[in-house]
């Protein structure tokens, strides 16, 4: 019994060694990770077009125009850029009592949501009138 306390103390004390300076680290990735990544800082889709062939979950930041609803859901409406029309899932407490426009220009701030047997959509997490 005692040779078993005596080395897991022993195993207690060192293992702080054994990590490094900065304790255990997990580097791979979406693991901790997080902050800048690359020269300019910014998503890699700006587009509809990159949109509609991105990945579940990858971060837009789109700009255009919000031109109508979509179908009979309040928070979903069809969002326009040079490249094509994409539905786009807008939280009403987004416009902050903002009004807003077909002619309005406005840069969304979201991600692709890709669900089976349904249209991709954009998730859209802040929206900035430009």
């Amino acid at each position: 019994m005692r040779i078993f306390l005596a080395l897991s103390l022993a195993l207690f004390l060192f293992t702080p060694c054994w990590a490094g300076p900065g304790g255990f680290q997990d580097n791979s990735p979406g693991v901790g990770g997080g902050g800048f990544q690359g020269p300019g800082g910014s998503a890699g889709v700006t587009t509809v077009a990159q949109a509609k062939k991105a990945w579940d979950d990858t971060p837009v930041v789109l700009t255009g125009h919000i031109v109508s609803r979509a179908g009979g859901d309040h928070e979903h409406y069809i969002f326009r850029d040079s490249t094509g029309e994409i539905v786009v899932d807008i939280d009403d407490k987004l416009f902050y009592g903002r009004t807003v426009t077909p002619q309005t220009t406005v840069r969304l701030y979201g991600e692709v949501d890709k669900e089976m047997m349904e249209r991709t959509k954009i998730d859209v997490k802040r929206l900035d009138i430009q």
